[in-house]
């Protein structure tokens, strides 16, 4: 008896279009934030904007792909936004996102956009994330990371993930439609090893390919 389970972080797409400076996953993104006038730069004697944030003025900044953290007083070290207009900020912040299009298409780049407390439905929220959490919109994507694992890119490109199973207790020639997420990995694991499954296991075994 053996059973074989392959799965892959990610796929790649190839971008049809080259986006706007927003969820590039290396390190602190200007672009989109910069014009929209929440990050801001110091200035030299000219004028010209330098390669250094200017804190005393940025109330949000984007960081890690799909995190906008916001310049908080008390919590960050050069915070100036006061805890009372975080709230407000955050909601100004998302609406501006939804209403950001691109230059050269008239297209809206940003996907979907919540605050941390709400991302939890997408599996995310947390210390480790940032206050708002946001999606590249289909079709403005990079590379990986920065939308749903559903966007597609140009050529039949894809970020969707690899799952391949293959043993005595997996059906034979099954593709299911079933949209398999990372937590279900585990279970489905569990499942076939008749095992218990993890106590915080948020995820479901995927019996559509089990034989039992």
């Amino acid at each position: 008896m053996g059973e074989d389970v392959t799965v892959s972080d990610h796929g790649l797409l190839v971008g049809e279009n080259v986006p706007p400076i927003l969820g590039e996953y290396g390190g602190l993104n200007l672009g989109v934030m910069e014009e929209l006038g929440y990050t801001v730069r110091k200035k030299d004697e000219n004028g010209d904007p330098v390669d250094e944030i200017d804190w005393e003025k940025t109330r949000a900044v984007q960081i890690r792909s799909n995190y906008i953290y916001i310049n908080l007083k008390g919590r960050d070290k050069y915070g100036i936004v006061e805890a009372k207009d975080k709230y407000d900020l955050e909601e100004q912040i998302i609406s501006d996102l939804y209403s950001y299009r691109d230059k050269a298409t008239g297209k809206r780049v940003g996907g979907i956009a919540m605050r941390n407390k709400d991302s939890v439905v997408l599996g995310l929220g947390g210390a480790e994330c940032g206050d708002i959490i946001f999606t590249i919109n289909e079709g403005f994507n990079r590379l990986h990371g920065d939308g749903l694992s559903t966007a597609e890119g140009y050529a039949q490109t894809s970020v969707t993930p690899v799952f391949l199973a293959a043993g005595e207790d997996i059906k034979e020639g099954k593709i299911t439609d079933r949209v398999i997420r990372q937590v279900d990995v585990a279970p489905t694991i569990a499942e076939i090893l008749d095992v218990r499954k993890p106590e915080q296991c948020e995820g479901a075994p995927v019996y559509q390919i089990l034989k039992k």
